[in-house]
């Protein structure tokens, strides 16, 4: 599902027009029409603004490029800098993920992770449908 498909359906999900969404999020409604058109892709400032108006996450809309394992590298960086996550190996060996001393509940997002993990297999392995995994993924609002 691309970015401006992902667009379209919590839009209308929430039962909100073009128009409407433009509204609340600052922008025109040619750009929100453009968008889920895939005419334009929105900057990472725009697609914030919209998320934030639908109040949903970024990153149920976002469209990351995981290609290379570079660019997962970066991705775990940029976690790294924003919310002190840094991973470790325990005294086994077995690669850990921590929040560093900023406030945040470390096992809190373990168990989250740990339910991602179990619905994206429940997803890859056809158990549920791609619309109930993208409607659990919304859960989970912006900030």
């Amino acid at each position: 599902m691309t970015v401006g498909e992902k667009i379209r359906k919590f839009r209308i999900d929430q039962g909100y027009t073009q128009k409407e969404l433009a509204i609340m999020s600052g922008l025109s409604e040619s750009a929100i029409r453009n968008y889920e058109l895939g005419n334009r892709f929105p900057s990472s400032e725009q697609l914030e603004k919209i998320a934030n108006s639908l109040k949903i996450s970024p990153y149920a809309m976002s469209d990351p490029n995981f290609d290379t394992y570079v660019s997962v590298m970066h991705a775990l960086f940029a976690l790294e800098d924003q919310y002190g996550l840094h991973a470790y190996r325990d005294e086994s060996g077995v690669p850990q993920l921590m929040f560093k001393d900023k406030g945040h509940d470390s096992l809190n997002m373990l168990d989250h992770i740990g339910t991602w993990a179990d619905m994206y297999q429940k997803f890859r392995n056809e158990e549920i449908t791609e619309k109930e995994y993208l409607d659990w993924k919304s859960q989970f609002p912006a900030k």
